[in-house]
């Protein structure tokens, strides 16, 4: 049934799905806070959020969120290459 070489790239599979699970746990939770920032009437400073202020919080999180996944990926390929 299992060829000899199953559990080589049954390895390679794990280390994918563990990746993708951490990316969805990573997304679950810029979504959850990304509903707080829109969701939210005071900011931190006790100013109350236009939909403006909400909008570029918003911006700025994405950005952030974005950054993070650049390096994510990055470092990701970075050692696929000094693997090969």
């Amino acid at each position: 049934m299992l060829s000899k070489n199953s559990n080589l790239r049954g390895g390679h599979i794990m280390k994918n799905n563990k990746w993708r699970i951490f990316q969805v746990i990573q997304f679950i939770l810029f979504f959850g806070v990304s509903l707080i920032l829109f969701f939210r009437k005071f900011d931190g400073s006790g100013a109350e959020n236009t939909a403006e202020v909400k909008l570029i919080s918003l911006a700025i999180w994405l950005g952030f969120y974005l950054f993070l996944l650049a390096l994510e990926y990055g470092i990701r390929f970075l050692t696929r290459i000094g693997k090969k």
